[in-house]
């Protein structure tokens, strides 16, 4: 079984976006559902649209990173 260890720089600064981003998005959507209990109104539009697209742009980020590493692995 092999051991995953984090071995370069990109490898940290793929990390550290991602987990940032993902910290960022969670509070502004646990804010704004909080907002939205206290105040008795539906959860915003633009909340959820922010996090579909976040969401959808850290997968983007991954994969292409997830896909440079195969290529630099093969050559």
């Amino acid at each position: 079984m092999e051991v995953l260890m984090i071995k370069n720089f990109k490898d940290i600064v793929i990390l550290l976006i991602t987990s940032g981003v993902l910290i960022l998005l969670g509070t502004i959507i646990v804010g704004d559902y909080i907002v939205a209990l206290e105040e008795n109104r539906p959860v915003d539009d633009s909340v959820i649209t922010l996090m579909k697209m976040s969401v959808t742009g850290l997968i983007g980020v991954i994969g292409g990173y997830i896909g440079g590493s195969k290529w630099e692995i093969q050559n």
